[in-house]
């Protein structure tokens, strides 16, 4: 079973719900997702902890579209990344109510 799923939200927003550990099949799938999608990002981590998802966002973040992320205490500064990469923006929220406002306004 996969560590996450997939899920239409609304015309050019996706949900990525995070379920479980990543195995490395996993990760390479969602690296693929993240390399072909062209719309939105709603992150999940509803029922995980920071520490549990940090080191794999740390790795999708020059990846990800414009992005939200709710449900789970995260450092500030894991969305930082060196201003020598071309990047989208993402954003951590404390609801989904707050991160599809913020989505529907990019």
């Amino acid at each position: 079973m996969s560590s996450f799923t997939l899920t239409p939200v609304e015309r050019g927003v996706m949900r990525c719900r995070h379920t479980g550990p990543m195995s490395p099949d996993d990760v390479q799938a969602l690296a693929h997702f993240l390399h072909d999608y062209r719309g939105k990002l709603l992150v999940d981590l509803t029922g995980t902890t920071g520490e549990e998802c940090s080191r794999h966002l740390r790795h999708f973040r020059p990846m990800m579209p414009t992005t939200a992320v709710f449900g789970a205490d995260l450092d500030a500064g894991l969305f930082e990344v060196p201003d020598s990469y071309y990047t989208h923006e993402v954003r951590y929220f404390a609801t989904e109510d707050e991160a599809l406002v913020w989505l529907r306004d990019q």
